[in-house]
């Protein structure tokens, strides 16, 4: 009587067999579903489902491998597998670099399709076979075949095990991302390990049924892999969806308890379970963690909202009292001044003209702190219009002349060609009192003795206004802040005491709204500096 030896062979491990490739591609199956559906980067998704498909394709081939009484039908699905489990560890590999390095360049998608064509080849050509033992109903692939796949899988292998270790080690100021590459890593080259491992010790030797054990751990590495990818950002898959993905694993690794035929399968199917409970509470507790530092968060960003905006209307309603006081004051001692009430007596005269000075000086740094309030909410409008912009340039530099006169300063001013138009399209008012002025103004703040040249010309398509002077320059430390709210030098309120940090800040803003760029150079404490402003033309 003729023995089927497929069904002879395989028959009391079938329902291990099964349960064994079945679980695993359920899980894997199910995972991708969610990540499918929920996650919002499209190409990583679209990588992770390429390979739990082709996976799972691979685990329903296998079982049928298993459990097929048709020596055909394992004959011919015999070596394709091969190419299938080429193709899986390929995909698992793009999937890690594009989630690593965000993008994957042309020349390594090149040698990943070389890769794949030259195992397709020697399917499709032949030559993937080395015969079929009919005693086993075993198919042997041929030494070429099976050297290639090996030699590819553990390339990959230490290729992810490097790139995830350099990764890991250059982000060592994040750590929540350090930990995320580490147990992506880590997952997916024990899966990677333990699968190829379990294939070459089955395939070399007639230990067969070392390849069904090490299935039993697959789903372990897929939820370790899952814990890494919903719990700290690959795919943002919510907490319901994280929770339901636990269960689902628990209940299958679970159930594997029925299928306990023998004290190895029952020690494994015990360690595995253990394993599946301990990677599953650590994904709820994470979680758990993130739900309750997220809650916090928000209720902490809404009251620092609430702070902000009651403090900004505090800060607009004092700044205008303030103003107001102190254009109040200004008038009354600019009436003294001129005589208004009668002639001042010889000894009030100076001290008013200082009040009125001081008076003025003050409004105009409350007007500086609104004024930046309102650009940074964005409620500054800007009334545009075509004017003449070296004309604007020389009434600033006239307006700032008395204040360097009686600094002692030679304040020149260096006209471009004077035969052309300067013509921009902006809010004149700001671009003179909050750009021009304020840089021009600053440098005469800032520079004890010398000069100050102001310069206008038109380069291309920009005009190129510019402000160098011979004063205390800027520091390395100073310039990261100068632009910045609220941003003073080191000790420039030693030297301008009436400094409030926003006026270079405000400059920025409105140079930044009419499409122009704004930057500072000096060559070190006591060198000068030189403030550029780039405006394109109308």
């Amino acid at each position: 009587m003729d023995i089927n030896t497929c069904f002879a062979t395989t028959f009391d491990v079938r329902t291990l067999a099964l349960y064994a490739n079945i679980v695993p591609a359920l899980t894997s199956i199910i995972l991708a579903g969610f990540v499918l559906r929920s996650a919002v980067d499209r190409s990583k998704v679209y990588m992770f489902a390429g390979f739990v498909g082709v996976f799972s394709l691979w685990l329903l081939a296998n079982s049928v491998l298993w459990t097929s009484n048709d020596y055909y039908l394992v004959a011919g699905l015999w070596t394709p597998l091969a190419y299938v489990e080429l193709l899986f560890f390929l995909l698992l590999f793009c999937f890690f670099y594009l989630d690593v390095f965000s993008v994957i360049p042309r020349w390594l998608s090149a040698l990943v399709l070389v890769t794949t064509a030259v195992s397709f080849v020697i399917n499709v050509l032949g030559g993937a076979s080395a015969g079929f033992d009919q005693a086993w109903c075993n198919m042997y692939n041929s030494e070429f075949l099976n050297n290639y796949n090996l030699g590819v899988e553990i390339v990959i292998l230490l290729a992810i095990l490097g790139l995830g270790t350099y990764r890991v080690l250059k982000l060592k100021e994040k750590k929540d991302e350090q930990i995320r590459l580490t147990m992506i890593t880590s997952s997916i080259v024990l899966f990677m390990g333990i699968f190829s491992g379990s294939e070459y010790v089955s395939a070399n030797s007639t230990v067969y049924l070392a390849e069904l054990y090490a299935l039993f751990f697959l789903p372990i590495f897929i939820l370790f892999l899952t814990v890494a990818i919903t719990t700290y950002g690959t795919f943002r898959l919510g907490d319901t969806v994280a929770k339901a993905l636990f269960y689902i694993f628990l209940v299958f690794s679970g159930a594997q308890f029925f299928f306990v035929s023998s004290l190895a399968s029952a020690v494994l199917t015990t360690i595995a379970f253990l394993m599946t409970l301990s990677f599953g509470i650590l994904l709820l507790r994470s979680y758990e963690r993130e739900a309750r530092i997220r809650a916090q968060v928000e209720q902490l960003a809404g009251e620092l909202a609430k702070t902000n905006e009651r403090q900004e209307t505090l800060i607009h309603f004092i700044g205008h009292e303030v103003k107001n006081s102190l254009t109040k004051d200004a008038g009354a001692f600019a009436a003294i001044a001129q005589g208004d009430f009668g002639a001042p007596p010889d000894g009030m005269k100076p001290f008013v003209e200082h009040a009125l000075a001081e008076s003025r000086q003050s409004a105009g740094s409350v007007e500086n702190i609104l004024k930046a309030a309102n650009l940074k909410k964005g409620t500054v409008a800007y009334a545009k219009a075509p004017f003449e912009l070296k004309a604007l340039v020389s009434e600033a530099v006239e307006k700032a002349r008395p204040m360097a006169v009686e600094k002692g300063l030679t304040l020149t001013f260096l006209e471009g060609d004077s035969g052309s138009p300067y013509i921009f399209n902006g809010d004149k008012a700001q671009i003179s009192d909050h750009v021009l002025r304020n840089l021009i103004d600053n440098s005469i703040n800032y520079t004890p003795s010398g000069s100050v040249i102001v310069s206008l010309k038109k380069e291309g398509n920009k005009f190129v206004f510019a402000v160098k002077d011979t004063g205390i320059g800027i520091s390395e430390e100073d310039k990261k802040r100068l632009f910045t709210e609220g941003g003073h030098g080191k000790d420039s309120q030693k030297i301008n005491v009436h400094s409030t940090g926003y006026g270079l800040y405000i400059a920025k803003q409105i140079t930044e709204a009419h499409g122009g760029t704004i930057r500072a150079e000096s060559e070190g404490q006591s060198k000068g500096s030189l403030f550029v402003v780039e405006l394109p033309v109308s």
